[in-house]
């Protein structure tokens, strides 16, 4: 069948747009999550006795230090709903064109070079609302063009006909691509001390959390972990550049992890939590590997102070670091414009 699989479906282009509003079912309908997690404030510090610790007025750790950071690891996913389809039941489908990209940058000698770094052109749809010979040619079509087909799961179905959901759903399947990709690139490392940008428990599997000194770097808040007491938060709020929050454990999590939050930069005038990042190791490294000593958090948070990124006009400035900022800008190199791969979807289905 190959591109006629498109037309067949009632293809069309969509052009770029802001995400819309999705669809509730009720009054007191609510999105589904990630699974809740546990979180325990008292860790370091009894919360009504947290305050905020300056780990900026001693110098970082020597280069010899054995839990440095030698490698930065950092993904890409770079892509939109480039047409969608109609089933016979007249649910919109959508298909979501990517590019998504994994890298791992090595320090050597002061000098970042890149270590590893592979680059992915994905196609991603709910194939089950199409016929199984039908998908199957399709792949074999989009493979030929260099694509890669990425199955997206199927919404409930009294979802199947809110297209932001699916929208939803569809980009999430192109992250994960861009996760395991970036999960590469942690298990090449071993257990060479390696800074993550985003969580550390999407690459369960990909190393040891007992001998492996893994440092996450979360940029956007999405969970209230210091809930239900204001001393935390007030602590959270009042945090100056260099300052970082007592730590807390998170449970319920593929890997457990110790956490704390540490202000990169701050300016009179800013909003409160302006230039705030959450970092977190494994938690059976941290106990049984180094036994707790809370000045390695510290001593971690002077080195990603040191790292902050400084480029004003990289508009994540505030909250990045100069290794991440150098990954994004050799993964971006390596893409193709997205106009033109959208261009050329578009030749190659004749949309």
């Amino acid at each position: 069948m190959s591109w006629e699989f498109l037309r067949k479906h009632g293809g069309r282009r969509t052009r770029e747009y802001a995400p819309q509003p999705t669809l509730l079912h009720g009054p007191n309908a609510a999105r589904g999550g990630e699974p809740a997690e546990t979180t325990l404030l008292d860790y370091e510090t009894p919360p009504h006795r947290w305050r905020a610790r300056d780990t900026g007025g001693c110098p970082p750790p020597a280069d010899d230090w054995p839990w440095r950071p030698l490698r930065f690891v950092d993904g890409k996913d770079v892509g939109r709903v480039v047409a969608w389809l109609q089933t016979e039941e007249g649910c919109p489908v959508p298909v979501r064109l990517a590019q998504v990209g994994g890298i791992a940058l090595r320090n050597e000698e002061r000098a970042l070079r890149r270590e590893w770094g592979k680059v992915e052109r994905v196609l991603a749809l709910m194939t089950h609302f199409f016929a199984d010979d039908e998908i199957k040619s399709f792949e074999e079509t989009l493979r030929d063009a260099k694509f890669q087909l990425l199955s997206v799961p199927a919404p409930p179905e009294r979802e199947q006909f809110d297209f932001e959901r699916a929208r939803e759903t569809t980009q999430r399947r192109t992250g994960y691509a861009m996760e395991l990709l970036e999960r590469e690139a942690v298990r090449r490392g071993g257990q060479t001390p390696t800074l993550v940008d985003g969580r550390i428990d999407k690459h369960a599997g990909a190393f040891d959390p007992v001998t492996t000194p893994l440092l996450g770097m979360v940029k956007s808040h999405y969970k209230r972990y210091l809930d239900p007491y204001p001393p935390c938060w007030k602590t959270f709020y009042n945090l100056e550049p260099g300052e970082r929050t007592p730590a807390f454990a998170i449970e319920d999590l593929d890997v457990q992890v110790v956490s704390w939050y540490l202000r990169l930069c701050g300016a009179s005038g800013e909003m409160p939590n302006w230039g705030i990042i959450r970092l977190e190791v494994p938690r059976l490294w941290f106990e049984e590997t180094i036994g707790q000593e809370w000045e390695c958090l510290d001593a971690l948070s002077r080195l990603v102070c040191r790292y902050r990124c400084r480029d004003e006009s990289y508009d994540r400035a505030p909250v990045s670091l100069t290794p991440i900022q150098r990954a994004e800008e050799i993964l971006g190199a390596l893409f193709t414009r997205p106009e033109t791969l959208t261009h050329r979807f578009y030749h190659l289905a004749k949309l």
